[in-house]
């Protein structure tokens, strides 16, 4: 299959387009194939050519988000992730949210569980692997996992609130309340991470 053919790219948007209105006002449990390829008009063949089934759809949407939101990852974000200069973390993570928001809070509400996992993986995972060698070992210390837990789901229960009507708050303001509510956590989490002699800073 020619993934650069017009018709193979046309596919691929009205699928993804598709799955995305669905899942405005439907629980990913509740979408189907049939109904995937009913609302973007093409047969189940055309859809089969693209994907396996709806959930390497919904796997790839968010791998592709992932991606997105990494790319304004900077080195300034990564300086001052070293430097431990919070405010200007929670800044970009709260404007990449934003700039992503609708695609975020359709998934929030479709499919909490992948939500969390770009959460998850944009903004605790990979920036700690920005600063850290054996991150892979925060798992088996149960200080650290509870700590990577606790930033995480706070995290993404602020944000899941904010997506329901982005409006009520601006980014700026958002961003200095998560920093004011969150930095102490993030501190303790660092500090312990420092700590572990199975995970050494990058220089």
């Amino acid at each position: 299959m020619n993934t650069k053919d017009l018709r193979y790219i046309k596919t691929e948007e009205l699928i993804r387009s598709a799955f995305l209105r669905l899942a405005e006002t439907n629980t990913f449990d509740n979408i189907h194939t049939k109904d995937i390829c009913n609302e973007a008009n093409i047969s189940r063949n055309a859809f089969y050519g693209h994907y396996e089934s709806k959930y390497e759809l919904l796997e790839k949407i968010c791998e592709d988000a992932s991606k997105d939101m990494l790319s304004s990852l900077t080195e300034e974000t990564v300086q001052n992730l070293r430097e431990n200069l919070m405010y200007g973390v929670t800044e970009w993570c709260i404007q990449v949210v934003y700039e992503h928001r609708d695609l975020m809070r359709v998934l929030s509400k479709s499919s909490p569980a992948h939500f969390q996992k770009i959460i998850r993986y944009v903004f605790i995972e990979s920036t700690l692997k920005e600063l850290y060698t054996g991150t892979e070992n925060i798992q088996k210390n149960i200080i650290l996992k509870m700590s990577e837990a606790y930033i995480s789901d706070a995290l993404t229960s602020i944000i899941q609130i904010w997506l329901e009507d982005p409006s009520t708050i601006s980014v700026r303001d958002l961003a200095k309340f998560l920093h004011s509510i969150s930095h102490h956590a993030a501190a303790f989490f660092y500090a312990k991470l420092d700590e572990n002699k199975n995970i050494k800073r990058r220089k």
